[in-house]
């Protein structure tokens, strides 16, 4: 059976509550307490507008409303942050193991400029082999996710359990889902069909869906069931 694993990011493959502790510190060294804070502000509040992080138009808005009072060095902290630092010590070696039994693609939402890029500097996008897609809303793209990478089943592996149940709805038995309980997401109630399978983190995937024996067992019990 050709096999496609859809991949969340962030909390999924790199640690992205701990990215942004960082860059809290580095926004009130550059910026100061007062102005750090209404950077957050901004940061949340183009969330809301956007339904996803935006980091290009966060500091855009920041910028328009208080000009640049750090002369760049909010930009060089927030754009050159290095996602590697954050990358969970076990994703290379479990993107591996993905690709011994299928196609790893990593299928996340954000911002189509700097989300891409978060991607590259975590040595993801090389580990995946350039297997990366970004929308603003992921699930309401599937039939694009399956015109470009057509598979008999799909697994996606996610850290938020609501994106997880609308892509079961979505796919039904076309699909297995693994919610990781990574990040600030993991407590949230389900609603909706409930995960396939759950994992501590990222480095339990392979014992669940990285080798061939694994991966059928898994399968077999979750997703298309025989003559489906």
């Amino acid at each position: 059976m050709q096999v496609v694993f859809l991949l969340d990011l962030d909390n999924t493959l790199i640690d992205n509550d701990g990215a942004r502790e960082r860059l809290a510190v580095a926004t009130r060294a550059v910026l100061g307490d007062e102005l750090s804070t209404r950077y957050w502000a901004v940061y949340e509040e183009v969330r809301a507008d956007l339904g996803y992080v935006d980091t290009l138009a966060t500091l855009a808005r920041f910028h328009e409303r208080h000009g640049d009072p750090s002369a760049g060095a909010l930009d060089r902290a927030v754009l050159d942050f290095p996602y590697a630092d954050v990358r969970y010590p076990r994703t290379l070696a479990v993107l591996a193991a993905l690709w011994t039994v299928g196609t790893p693609v990593v299928l996340s939402d954000g911002d189509p400029i700097f989300q891409p890029l978060k991607v590259a500097r975590s040595g993801v996008e090389r580990a995946v082999r350039g297997n990366v897609l970004v929308f603003s809303r992921k699930e309401r793209h599937l039939h694009d996710v399956a015109r470009l990478f057509p598979a008999e089943h799909y697994v996606a592996v996610d850290d938020k359990a609501s994106i997880l149940a609308r892509v079961k709805d979505a796919w039904a038995d076309r699909v297995s889902t693994v919610h990781v309980l990574q990040g600030k997401y993991a407590d949230d109630p389900y609603v909706g069909p409930a995960p396939d399978a759950t994992i501590e983190g990222i480095a339990d995937l392979p014992a669940l869906a990285g080798t061939p024996e694994a991966l059928a067992m898994f399968i077999g019990k979750h997703g298309q069931r025989a003559g489906g």
